[in-house]
C-alpha cells in the first residue's frame, strides 16, 4: 500500500512539474513576454518589460496620515507592460579588471578618459542602444555618404544640424543648417563630443568618421525620410535610422532656464539629498501639456487624475500667463515621488531627477528614447522607478501604496541614486558612450570621410582646401544672418537656409 501511494505522490509531482513547464512555454509565447517585448524594441532579447513584482506578503506600513491611503492595507499595484525597460536579470554586477581596478563614483565620476576596457567595465549596461543602431545599418548594406547629407525642403518645421567630421582624433564642422530651434542646442551636443575625444591620451586611436547631428526634439518625423541618418539626442521607438547620443543637458541645459551646466546641477543637487522620510510625502511635477504647439495628453490626463488629491502637489505651468508655482531642478528633490512624462517627444528632465535620492515614477510604455533609458529596471531587486499607466488611471491605487510601503519607495529611490546619480549618468559615463558610439559607427560606415577638397585658385590652378571648421573655430565663428520675414513665417523661414556645405 505504502508503494501505492508513493507512485500516486511521485505521479502527482511529475504532471506538476509538466504543467509548470507548460505554463511558461506558453507565457513566453504570449504579447507579454519579456523577450518578445525586447524584440520589438531593437535591444535583443536581454528581458525587457518584465511584470511587476507582485508580492505583497511583506506589510511596512507608513504611519501618516488616513487620507493617503483608501484602505488599512493596499495590494501593490500591477505594472503596466514596460515596453522601453530593461529587466532586473540583467542587472550587471560590479567588474573588477585583472588589475584590480574597477569604478568608484567618488573617485571617477569626473574620470572622462576612462579607457575602453574600464568604460565597458564600469558601464556595461549602456551600449544596448548604440548596439541596436550598429546592427540595424549592418542589416541594410551600411551607411553612405549621400545619408548624411544636411536636409533641405522640410515638409515640416526647419531642422537644424551640423554635419560633423573626425579626422585624426580632431573635429571638424563641415555644414551647418540653422533651422528653427536655438543653435546652442548643436554646440552643447558638439562640445560633449569634442569633450569626450580630447580627454583620451590618443585621441588619433579614434576612427574617422563623418555624420550629421539633428538638434530637433523629432529627428526623423513621420513620414520618415528613407534613407537619412542622422544622430540626435532621442528616436521615436519606431525608427530604425537614428543614433542616439547622450542629449545636450549633458552639458548644460538650453539658456531660458536655470539649470546651467549639468556638473554645476549635480553639485547643488547634493544639498537637497535629505534622508528620505524627512522629504515632503507627495508626488511631483510641473511642466506645460501645450507642447510644440500640440496638447500633450501624457500630461494633460496627469493634471486630471491629480486634481485636488491629498498626495499630489502636481501643477501646469504657463509661463506667458505666470500660472503655476515653478520649482527649481535641484529643488525637486525635497520631494519623495517626482514623476516624469514625455513632452514634444522624449524629455530631458529625467536625467536631472534621476539625480535625487527620490522615487521616480514613469508612464509606460514611452514612445521614444534616449541613451541610458537600457538601464531603467521596473521591477525586482534592483527596480530603480515605478511604472505607471499611460494615462494614469492607477497612479492613486501607487501613490497609496507606497506612501503605506515607505520602505519599498524608499529602497527604489536608492537604487536610483546609486545606479543613475552614481555611475550612468555621470560625465564619465557620458564620454564612455559617446566614444563607444565612434567606433561602432566607423563598422558600419561606408565611405571614407576626407579632410581635405579639391578647390581652384583665383589663377584655375588645383588646390587642396581644408574642409569646414576646426571645432576650436567653429564655436566662436557667428552663424550666417537671413533677411527674416515677419511672423509668423520666421519660423519656418531658414527651412531651406544652409549656411555652408562643405
Amino acid at each position: 500500500m505504502l508503494a501505492n501511494v508513493r507512485g500516486k505522490v511521485l505521479t502527482i509531482g511529475v504532471a506538476s512539474v509538466l504543467t509548470v513547464i507548460l505554463i511558461y512555454l506558453a507565457l513566453q509565447e504570449s504579447e507579454y513576454s519579456p523577450t518578445r517585448l525586447a524584440s520589438n524594441l531593437g535591444y535583443g532579447s536581454a528581458g525587457y518589460g518584465s511584470a511587476g513584482d507582485q508580492d505583497t506578503s511583506k506589510d511596512t506600513s507608513w504611519e501618516g496620515e488616513d487620507t493617503f491611503a483608501s484602505s488599512p492595507t493596499t495590494t501593490k499595484p500591477v505594472s503596466p507592460p514596460a515596453a522601453t525597460t530593461k529587466s532586473a536579470s540583467s542587472h550587471a554586477p560590479t567588474i573588477t579588471l585583472s588589475d584590480g581596478w574597477e569604478f568608484d563614483w567618488k573617485r571617477d565620476e569626473r574620470n572622462l578618459g576612462l579607457s575602453q576596457e574600464q568604460c565597458k567595465a564600469a558601464f556595461p549596461l549602456q551600449y544596448a542602444e548604440i548596439e541596436r543602431a550598429r546592427d540595424w545599418h549592418a542589416s541594410q548594406g551600411g551607411i553612405k555618404e549621400d545619408q548624411i547629407k544636411l536636409w533641405i525642403n522640410e515638409p515640416d518645421k526647419a531642422h537644424g544640424q551640423i554635419r560633423m567630421l573626425i579626422h585624426d582624433g580632431d573635429l571638424y564642422v563641415v555644414g551647418e543648417k540653422q533651422g528653427v530651434v536655438d543653435r546652442a542646442r548643436y554646440l552643447q551636443g558638439g562640445s560633449m563630443i569634442y569633450r569626450a575625444i580630447t580627454a583620451i591620451p590618443d585621441p588619433s586611436v579614434l576612427p574617422n568618421i563623418e555624420f550629421t547631428l539633428d538638434r530637433m526634439d523629432h529627428p526623423n518625423p513621420e513620414p520618415r525620410r528613407p534613407g537619412r541618418v542622422a544622430w540626435a539626442w532621442t528616436r521615436q521607438l519606431t525608427d530604425n535610422d537614428t543614433w542616439v547620443m547622450p542629449d545636450f543637458n549633458g552639458w548644460a541645459s538650453s539658456f531660458w532656464d536655470t539649470v546651467g551646466g549639468y556638473r554645476a546641477f549635480r553639485e547643488r543637487s547634493k544639498k537637497y539629498l535629505t534622508p528620505f522620510n524627512e522629504k515632503t510625502k507627495k508626488a511631483l511635477w510641473r511642466g506645460q501639456i501645450n507642447v510644440g504647439q500640440k496638447i500633450s495628453e501624457v500630461r494633460k490626463s496627469l493634471i486630471e487624475v491629480s486634481k485636488d488629491k491629498p498626495w499630489s502637489d502636481i501643477e501646469e505651468i504657463r509661463w506667458d500667463s505666470g500660472l503655476g508655482h515653478p520649482v527649481q531642478m535641484e529643488e525637486h528633490c525635497k520631494w519623495q515621488f517626482l514623476i516624469h512624462t514625455e513632452g514634444n517627444s522624449w524629455s530631458g528632465r529625467l536625467r536631472n531627477l534621476v539625480n535625487c535620492n527620490s522615487a521616480i515614477i514613469i508612464h509606460n510604455p514611452l514612445n521614444y528614447t534616449a541613451h541610458f533609458y537600457s538601464v531603467l529596471t521596473p521591477d525586482g531587486p534592483n527596480q530603480n522607478y515605478i511604472p505607471a499607466k499611460n494615462d494614469w488611471s492607477d497612479l492613486e491605487d501607487i501613490m497609496n501604496y507606497y506612501l503605506e510601503h515607505q520602505d519599498e519607495a524608499e529602497r527604489i529611490a536608492e537604487e536610483t541614486r546609486r545606479t543613475f546619480r552614481d555611475r550612468y549618468m555621470t560625465p564619465a559615463a557620458e564620454a564612455c558612450y559617446i566614444r563607444q558610439m565612434i567606433y561602432e559607427w566607423a563598422k558600419v560606415q561606408k565611405f571614407e570621410p576626407k579632410l581635405y577638397k579639391q578647390v581652384k585658385d583665383d589663377n584655375g590652378e588645383v588646390k587642396e582646401k581644408q574642409r569646414g571648421y576646426s571645432w576650436e573655430r567653429f564655436v566662436f565663428r557667428a552663424p550666417a544672418r537671413f533677411d527674416i520675414p515677419p511672423p509668423p513665417d520666421d519660423y519656418f523661414f531658414k527651412s531651406n537656409q544652409i549656411d555652408f556645405d562643405d
